[in-house]
């Protein structure tokens, strides 16, 4: 049946595509020519538009030629010039200042011109910087010798230099526009001095000259680069060749088969049109380039606006068509959308049955089967979820009984002891540590945590007395306010004792280190006992990952579960790089480092008696 549909639909196309086609043809052949002309005339729109932009450029460049000869003769400026400021630092300053505001502000506002950025005098080797009067004399001295401003060739004449960073300023806008300045130098003749004693110097920012065309470039949808005669980039309306100080390689392809008198090239993967004009003023080139297809926009529009008016005949079929296959394409087209969603893990990807019974039994099919995987998926997670937590409980179970045995032994060698009043004291914290140990849920405020191991550390100062020391040290973290897995530093704590004092010639130095870094709480456990060699320590982090042998437990002081069990209960409930990590060296020591997310509490816990 759907063959049948198929073979009908495809006869139908077919002759309507035999009425239309030639139609078509004609109308093509029309546009091609059209669109031919219309290049023609946009071409040369381009030309007339990049001799516009050189134009401005030129005008702009004979305004600061213009500032230059009003302020050669000017008495006050030549006055201030020919001060000797060497010392005078606050002097200088002030002339800076003065020259700026009262001599060129002005003159600036009258003619509307750029400024004059600097002016060096070469005998003296100083110079007078408008727009830092706190700029470095010598560091703007060995600017201006590195760029041969005093060159006796271009004595009187107007010099200008490609794009680059604005020396004159020691602050920056952070903008690639107004942080780099186009520089233009003119060693000017002085008739009381008999020579050409100063240079003037104009730090144009890029954003000035950018602005001169902007609007003529968005007009012409075209990207615009300036450049001097060696290619060094002057502006542009790109921003990144502007940030660079440089035209792209590609670009620079293009202007010199513009300047060989080519009109279109292929650039970055598309076709282009090309249009240079070189300034008089200035020499400068100005290179516009527009994709080709930006070119074919107008004439393509119109052949598409004619061809709608065929599309409308055609609309009249596919209503038609539409009428007769609505009834089945489109509750299947419904049907495959959703479909397609839920391969995507929407499982809520229902349809609202619709069209003949046969569609709408397939549809109501579908949407059960929805039903049922995302009641199996929810079930799952909660086994899951459950299994989770008995491994939790599992898990939490081994550490009391190991802890306890440890804890009464301790007891039992103090009770030999008969009449030391310490075993009160030593019965008291372990009652508070039982008490920490069982209040709260799976996580606790990192105080809580502390709070325990000083329980167990008093418990054991019972026993070591002076040749154990703890202290805990807290870096950027509120231990009130931040939550950690119940049940983590203890186990550690304790394995640094019963270790770390085998054979120790000196004090047992325990410490607790909680640092906050980024979105991670990072715990270390150091101490200085006598650590591991390498064999012993690779042995512990092989227990830790994988837990230890029943077998090879026998005559042990520790069940060695301890630490295997903080490592389990990071990867299970704190989440994927977070881990414990143990170093040790021996005779120096050992260091746990632990991994947590950064889990802050809504409330500080009460503290506890």
């Amino acid at each position: 049946m759907s063959g049948g549909h198929s073979s009908l639909r495809r006869r139908m196309l077919l002759g309507l595509l035999g009425c239309f086609l030639p139609v078509i043809l004609v109308l093509s052949v029309l546009f091609a020519r059209s669109l031919w002309l219309q290049q023609q005339a946009t071409a040369e729109q381009l030309r007339y538009t990049a001799q516009d932009i050189s134009t401005e450029l030129d005008r702009f460049a004979d305004g600061m030629y213009i500032v230059s000869d009003a302020f050669s003769t000017d008495e006050r400026l030549l006055e201030m010039l020919d001060r000797d400021y060497t010392g005078r630092v606050i002097e200088k300053r002030y002339a800076t200042a003065y020259v700026s505001g009262a001599i060129f502000e002005g003159y600036a506002r009258l003619v509307e011109q750029e400024k004059i950025g600097a002016i060096y005098n070469v005998n003296r080797r100083d110079v007078l910087d408008f727009q830092d009067p706190n700029q470095s004399t010598k560091k703007l001295v060995d600017w201006f010798e590195e760029l041969e401003l005093n060159d006796p060739s271009r004595l009187g004449r107007f010099y200008t230099y490609p794009l680059g960073p604005n020396l004159l300023r020691t602050e920056q806008y952070g903008q690639p526009r107004r942080d780099h300045v186009v520089l233009g130098s003119r060693r000017v003749y002085s008739a009381l001095k008999s020579g050409y004693p100063y240079i003037h110097v104009f730090a144009v920012e890029e954003q000035k000259l950018y602005d001169l065309y902007r609007l003529e470039a968005e007009r012409a949808e075209a990207r615009v680069y300036v450049l001097d005669q060696q290619g060094g980039l002057i502006s542009s309306t790109d921003e990144q060749a502007v940030a660079d100080c440089a035209a792209p390689a590609p670009v620079l392809e293009a202007w010199q088969a513009a300047r060989q008198g080519s009109e279109e090239i292929w650039l970055e993967g598309s076709r282009c049109s090309l249009a240079l004009a070189q300034g008089e003023s200035t020499s400068w080139d100005t290179l516009l380039l527009v994709p080709t297809r930006q070119l074919d926009t107008a004439a393509a529009r119109l052949y598409l606006q004619t061809i709608l008016v065929l599309l409308m005949g055609l609309g009249a079929f596919a209503v038609l068509l539409t009428v007769v296959y609505r009834r089945f394409m489109a509750p299947l087209a419904q049907l495959e959308q959703a479909m397609h969603r839920a391969d995507l893990g929407d499982l809520r990807a229902y349809v609202h049955p619709q069209g003949p019974a046969e569609v709408v039994r397939m549809m109501e099919g579908y949407n059960a089967m929805l039903d049922s995987l995302r009641i199996g998926m929810e079930r799952e997670m909660q086994l899951q979820r459950r299994r989770q937590e008995l491994e939790m409980q599992v898990l939490m179970s081994q550490i009391n009984p190991h802890f306890l045995y440890n804890t009464l032994e301790t007891i039992v060698w103090k009770a030999g002891e008969a009449g030391r009043p310490d075993i009160g004291k030593l019965a008291s914290s372990l009652g508070k540590l039982y008490r920490l140990s069982i209040s709260g849920g799976l996580f606790v405020p990192l105080r809580q945590e502390l709070d325990h191991v000083q329980m167990y550390m008093n418990i054991q100062r019972s026993r070591y007395g002076n040749k154990v020391s703890y202290d805990v040290r807290l870096k950027h973290c509120d231990a009130a306010a931040v939550e950690v897995l119940k049940l983590i530093l203890q186990p550690v704590v304790e394995n640094s004792l019963l270790y770390g004092m085998d054979g120790l010639d000196r004090v047992l130095r325990i410490r607790i280190t909680a640092r906050r870094r980024g979105d991670k709480l990072v715990l270390w456990v150091t101490d200085n006992g006598v650590g591991m060699d390498a064999d012993t320590l690779e042995k512990v982090r092989s227990q830790i990952r994988h837990g230890r042998d029943p077998a090879a437990q026998k005559n042990r002081r520790s069940t060695g579960i301890g630490l295997h069990n903080i490592e389990a209960r990071l990867r299970l409930y704190a989440g994927k790089g977070c881990h414990l990590t143990l170093c040790s060296r021996r005779g120096f020591g050992t260091r746990a480092q632990l991994e947590l997310p950064w889990r802050s509490v809504d409330a500080p816990p009460a503290e506890q008696n």
